[in-house]
């Protein structure tokens, strides 16, 4: 059977053109006027038909009818388009679920020649073939650039969820909230497992963009996190689970919305340029630290502009008016590479400043003083007694100041209280002897000097009992 009737009304006009040819060549008459008018007049008939013809192949063409159980689902020009759709089908089922999708039976075509007006739109067809699955049902599918969202029993509730989805980002009058792609609800065949109820899509949509992701051989949990630029622990907690293995599934959830939400802002005032933070290693400071050499400051400018962002990230920026305030001051830190110390400390601590001793541990002003205290110029260094790690590095407003508390992990906790300089934070392992602030005068304090305590398993000790 021919594929393409175009070509075969060709090959019949060239064969009429010879038809009439030879006609002309074995008629003859005696008259020379009829023979005339008898060659115009097949001429005239000739040119008709194949005129006739050449408007029949423009309009007309051999295709094929396809059903599937004795039911129509469409006409094609070509196998090849038919079963180009269906494998389109079958891959848009396997990515929203996990069935493998089929006709209910094996198709059958038929030759016919067919308007080319009355081919089948392909989105059609393929509506008609997912038609014929037993496991596809008809619902409201949303869909985001063409690719599936989400699909509900009721169109009521998928224009509600949507709606309602995007008024979620609604933020300031000066800011608009719109979908990046297009969103679509239209009523269409989704599998049967991923048509799903109102409050359903509602926590479906509030977990956000989500990947399945398969973990293949040398994968970790880490390095599947780092990927999606996510926690380890957030991964597994997602998942309920402690740890995964070679070929299991994950879902991953990475905070993104659904859909993407695209704001245009509009800025006509002064806003911060942010910082920059340059950072080299120091193998005087221990690995995991930072220190900061000059602490960054935003800088100022005015702005007059729109500002288009998708997902928080800008992606357009129409300036009409722009000058520089003040410009940032760069941050300048160092990244720590030292191999860090035990953070359990000896029990035995070192005096942790060379300052004079100007109250001892004891009763004084009618209550117990809980620790030491040193005279020293401010900035003079203080260091941490023995090794452990930092709980506390901040102000407080109940008289200690600035302060420093080291948990040594062996029932002993060290404070070191008014500094006018903190040196290290919360979670930094220090070892004995290391330098982390310096003396002050902040909180309750009548000059500069450092309070220091000893407490065990929470009970203040005198610092003398301890101090080698």
């Amino acid at each position: 059977m021919l594929e393409n009737f175009n070509s075969v009304l060709a090959n019949t006009t060239h064969a009429l053109k010879r038809y009439a040819k030879r006609a002309f060549a074995i008629r003859k008459t005696k008259t020379y006027g009829l023979r005339k008018k008898s060659r115009m007049s097949a001429a005239i008939v000739s040119v008709s038909f194949i005129i006739g013809l050449a408007a029949f192949a423009s309009n007309y063409s051999i295709g094929y009818t396809v059903k599937v159980d004795d039911k129509i689902v469409g006409t094609v020009p070509t196998k090849t388009e038919y079963y180009q759709v269906l494998d389109e089908v079958k891959s848009e089922v396997e990515t929203i679920s996990n069935i493998e999708f089929a006709p209910k039976a094996s198709e059958e075509f038929s030759v016919e020649i067919i308007s080319k007006d009355n081919f089948t739109e392909k989105k059609e067809l393929a509506e008609n073939l997912k038609a014929t699955s037993e496991e596809m049902e008809e619902a409201y599918v949303i869909t985001a650039d063409g690719e599936f969202v989400a699909a509900l029993f009721n169109e009521e509730d998928a224009h509600k969820l949507v709606d309602n989805y995007l008024e979620d980002f609604d933020a300031e009058e000066n800011i608009t909230v719109s979908f990046s792609p297009e969103v679509l609800i239209e009523l269409s065949y989704a599998p049967r497992g991923e048509i799903i109820d109102f409050d359903t899509a509602e926590r479906k949509f509030s977990l956000g963009e989500c990947f399945k992701h398969t973990v293949a051989a040398e994968e970790t949990a880490e390095t599947i996190a780092e990927q999606y630029g996510i926690t380890k622990e957030k991964l597994l907690t997602d998942n309920g689970v402690t740890e995964i293995c070679q070929g299991m599934v994950l879902s991953v959830y990475t905070g993104n919305p659904i859909i993407p939400i695209k704001t245009v802002e509009y800025i006509n005032g002064e806003i911060d340029i942010p910082f920059e933070i340059t950072e080299t290693e120091d193998d005087t400071v221990y690995e995991g630290q930072t220190r900061i050499l000059t602490k960054g400051k935003d800088g100022k400018k005015f702005l007059n502009a729109y500002i288009t962002r998708v997902n928080g990230i800008i992606t357009q920026e129409n300036i009409i008016e722009s000058e520089i305030i003040s410009e940032p001051v760069t941050q300048v830190q160092v990244r720590g590479t030292k191999t860090p110390p035990p953070s359990h400390g000896t029990g035995e601590f070192i005096m942790p400043t060379s300052g004079r001793l100007s109250s001892t541990y004891g009763r004084r002003w009618g209550r117990t003083h809980a620790g030491i205290d040193l005279a020293a110029a401010t900035g003079t260094p203080i260091f941490a007694a023995d090794n452990g790690i930092v709980v506390e590095s901040e102000y407080q407003s109940n008289g200690y100041g600035n302060i420093i508390k080291i948990d040594h992990q062996n029932g002993f906790v060290t404070y070191y209280a008014h500094c006018s300089a903190l040196y290290v934070k919360a979670g930094d392992v220090v070892a004995k002897g290391d330098k982390i602030a310096a003396i002050g005068n902040t909180g309750r304090s009548t000059g500069p000097h450092l309070h220091f305590e000893i407490r065990k398993d929470g009970n203040h000790q005198n610092p003398f009992n301890f101090i080698k």
